[in-house]
Order: structure tokens, then C-alpha cells, then sequence
């Protein structure tokens, strides 16, 4: 994280009331000892460092936003491996969405996949990024292009 950890700065100070909004410690703990979970790493330091990024899609949920969407999430990832749809091993976590109901979902040190909700090809998973970091810094350029694309057009 510490190589986009500017850009993560500018980009969440630019999306203002969205913006660095860091998940304390204790409220962190108390979310994965009430599900018997560890959050993956890189999404938990991201939590801990900005908090959620709501600003841009996909986005990535906050603790707020994990009480009623990591239940079905792991609900979904469950039924696709029960279908044999998902390899039994392949370890995935829900960390966000899509607005039309699809999941972002991490595989824990590695890449990030678009978790299809309802009907797929080959597999309800498409690979997205090979790690957090990049999708984070895609996401971050995507977003400060738009809004200084906005800030130069109101000038106008």
C-alpha cells in the first residue's frame, strides 16, 4: 500500500464528505472476533488507514456496510462452490459492489474478481487486477481525472 499511499491521499481528500474516513482499531477487532474472521491484510489496512472508498465503482465497503453485505456475500461464494462453479480452495472475501449487485471480492494477498451475482458463462468470477494496490491505484487516477476534469469545466 505505501507505494500509492499519495494518491490514496489526494484522491480520498478530493472526494470530500467521502473522504478519509479511517475504521478504528477496536471497531475492526470487534468485526472479525463476531465472525471468527481476520480481514484480508490489504483491505484491512485500508480500512484502518482511509476507511471506505465510495467515491468511484466499484466501491469498497466500510465496516457500516459489511454488517449487511458479507453475510450473503459469503452466502453467494458458498452457493458457487457447493455448485462447483468455485474451486473449494480458492480463498475469497466480499470487499465491495458493483451497482448492479455484483461483488467485488478479494482473494487474500492476490488478485481482485467482479463476483457475478446471477448468470455467468464459464465462471461467475472475472479477474479484475492481479492485487489490491493496483486496482486501488487505477481506481484513485480514474477518479482524479474526472474531478479535475469537473473543477477545470466549472471554471468555465
Amino acid at each position: 500500500m505505501e507505494e500509492i499511499e499519495e494518491l490514496l491521499t489526494e484522491t480520498y481528500a478530493a472526494g470530500k464528505e467521502d473522504g478519509v474516513q479511517p475504521e478504528p482499531e477496536d471497531r475492526l477487532a470487534a468485526f472479525e472476533e463476531s465472525r471468527s474472521i481476520r480481514l484480508p491484510g490489504e483491505y484491512r489496512e485500508l480500512l484502518a488507514r482511509f476507511g471506505p472508498l465510495r467515491f468511484a465503482e466499484p466501491t469498497i465497503h466500510g465496516l457500516k456496510e459489511q454488517e449487511w453485505a458479507y453475510p450473503p456475500g459469503m452466502e453467494l461464494i458458498a452457493d458457487y462452490r457447493s455448485q462447483g462453479a468455485l474451486e473449494p480452495d480458492l480463498q475469497l472475501f466480499p470487499i465491495g459492489g458493483f451497482g448492479d449487485g455484483d461483488l467485488l471480492v478479494l482473494q487474500p494477498g492476490g488478485a481482485v474478481y467482479r463476483l457475478y451475482h446471477d448468470g455467468y458463462d464459464d465462471s461467475p468470477l472475472e479477474k479484475i487486477v492481479d492485487d489490491m494496490p493496483t486496482m486501488l491505484g487505477e481506481l484513485s487516477k480514474f477518479m482524479l481525472d474526472v474531478y479535475r476534469a469537473m473543477k477545470e469545466q466549472n471554471k468555465v
